[in-house]
């Protein structure tokens, strides 16, 4: 349904209007109550998917010399991609890590940001989340996973360190238990 704007030559309003189709015919104005309304040609809002604008970010990346921490540093801070970032990428400390390498700091100049940064990751909920959803994430699979390959052959050494002895696999698997978790 498109939103036309008109002009009313009576009252000289602009108003807006949503049709319903798209050769309605033009709505009285809301002012006055004339029918003799001009429809005028509005600026047409485009507007991209998500997956336009991270090939435009991924194309504007591949220009940017990966060997020039000024460069990179540029880059990051036009990108607009930090403006709603949060945690750890949306602190001020980050902020001015990257405002000098902009101006050209060094690792060197910049020491006391990077530490700042990863004592805060460190303890940031962020991290901890993250953290959390690995851990889950290994554990899950752990719990999913079959045994090894029937191929497989696994060397175990006993408390004297005797040469380890090749058992081959059984050459049926056991089944897991349902444990109802999913």
């Amino acid at each position: 349904m498109p939103i036309y704007e008109y002009y009313c030559p009576v009252c000289n309003g602009r108003f807006r209007h949503l049709a319903r189709r798209i050769d309605e015919s033009p709505p009285p104005c809301p002012r006055c109550g004339n029918v003799e309304v001009e429809r005028l040609i509005a600026a047409a809002n485009v507007v991209h998917s998500g997956a336009h604008h991270e090939r435009q970010l991924r194309e504007t990346a591949k220009q940017v010399n990966a060997d020039d921490p000024r460069a990179i540093a540029r880059f990051l801070q036009d990108s607009g991609r930090l403006a709603d970032a949060e945690g750890v990428y949306g602190s001020p400390a980050y902020r001015e890590l990257l405002a000098r390498r902009a101006e050209g700091a060094t690792d060197a100049d910049v020491t006391d940001l990077v530490d700042d940064l990863a004592a805060s990751m460190r303890a940031s909920e962020a991290s901890q989340m993250a953290g959390a959803v690995i851990l889950t994430d290994q554990v899950e699979n752990r719990m999913l996973a079959e045994g090894p390959p029937e191929d497989h052959e696994h060397a175990t050494t006993d408390q004297t360190g005797a040469e380890p002895e090749r058992r081959t696999p059984p050459t049926q698997r056991r089944a897991a238990k349902d444990l109802g978790w999913g």
